[in-house]
Parts: C-alpha cells; structure tokens; sequence
C-alpha cells in the first residue's frame, strides 16, 4: 500500500524557517551586544583622554605656579599678595589651560588656582537667595571643595602658602566641561614631596 505524504509536505519549510528565525534572532543579539561594547569602549577611551588632558594641564599649571610664571600664562600676584588682596575671595585665578588637543585649537582643561585658607562663612552664590554653600562664586564646586586651611606663618612673615590648583577638562571638540577633573593641593615656596592633598 503506498505511502500518502501530502500531509507532511509543508513540515520541512516550517522547520527551515523556524531555524532561520532563531538563527536571525541569535545575530540581532549578537549585533547588539557588539554595539553595547563598542559605546563602552568609546566612553572608556573618551574618559582616559580627559583624564590625560586634565593631568597634563594640571602639572603644567602646577610647575608654572611654582616657578611664578609670567601674567601671559599664569597671573598669580594676586594669589600671593596678601596685603594687597587680603580677602582669599578675590585670590583666585581661572583660565584655561595653554595645552591643546593635537590638530584641534579647543584647551584641554580649565584652570583654577585658589588660596586656601580657614573659612568660616559662606557666600550666597544662588539667584534665589539661599546660601548654596559656595566659598568663591567665582569657582566649581570641586575647586571650592577643599581642605581648609591656614597659611604657616614664621616670626611675623608668612613661610608657607597654601594652595589649590583644580584642571577640569574640556570635552573633545567642544568648549564644554567634562564630569573629569583632578586636583592638587601645593605649598610655596615648594617642599618637595610634600603636597597637601
């Protein structure tokens, strides 16, 4: 008696197909998570090259301060003068950094260098009136954010002065500030392998 298989003809293409599906889905997943990956390992490159930046701003502006470089690149008159600018409010300086990303005319980072001092008040830095706890206006909350503390004096001059230098980088391409910053806290005159912070 011969065999009727008109019943199981369609069951072949249902399989085929079901198999393509499956295999379609595993490269949309696998599609995917590449994309994921590659979107990390951008953000994980972008990171390291604004901590790069930032650090090389930093020691720059670390080396000129200590070596009080000219008004042209770091004007710190008014950081170390303290009878002519007593109030550590007006001791500031903010600028960006002479360094620049390779091929590109945007600065690798924002400098800004502060007196530190003890301080007990704080300024109302907010349009609507309540203190926002800022110390200078003027600042970023991480250049604001530091360890209080007073200048050393010696039989009536000052011996150490006390200082804050924060490089907040640049975004690439951009004139917009990254989230990545770093921070040092230094002595002048220097003491060698001794910073604050």
């Amino acid at each position: 008696m011969p065999c009727d298989r008109s019943d199981e003809a369609g069951s072949v293409i249902l399989l085929t197909l079901m198999f393509i599906l499956i295999i379609t889905g595993m490269g949309l997943i696998a599609t995917q998570t590449s994309i994921f990956e590659i979107k990390i390992s951008e953000n994980a490159c972008r990171y390291c090259e604004e901590c790069a930046g930032a650090e090389a701003a930093l020691n720059d502006a670390i080396i000129k301060f200590r070596q009080q470089a000219t008004v042209n690149t770091y004007d710190i008159c008014r950081l170390l003068n303290d009878t002519r600018y007593n109030d550590y409010r007006n001791a500031v300086y903010v600028n960006d950094s002479p360094q620049i990303y390779p091929g590109m005319t945007g600065s690798l980072a924002k400098i800004e260098i502060r007196r530190i001092v003890k301080r007990e008040t704080h300024l109302d830095c907010s349009d609507d009136g309540v203190d926002s706890g800022c110390d200078i206006c003027d600042l970023s909350d991480q250049a604001n954010d530091v360890p209080s503390l007073n200048h050393r004096y010696y039989a009536g001059s000052i011996d150490k002065r006390r200082f804050a230098i924060t490089a907040t980088a640049y975004k690439r391409n951009s004139q917009r500030l990254s989230t990545t910053w770093v921070q040092k806290g230094i002595s002048l005159p220097a003491e060698p392998d001794t910073d604050i912070f």
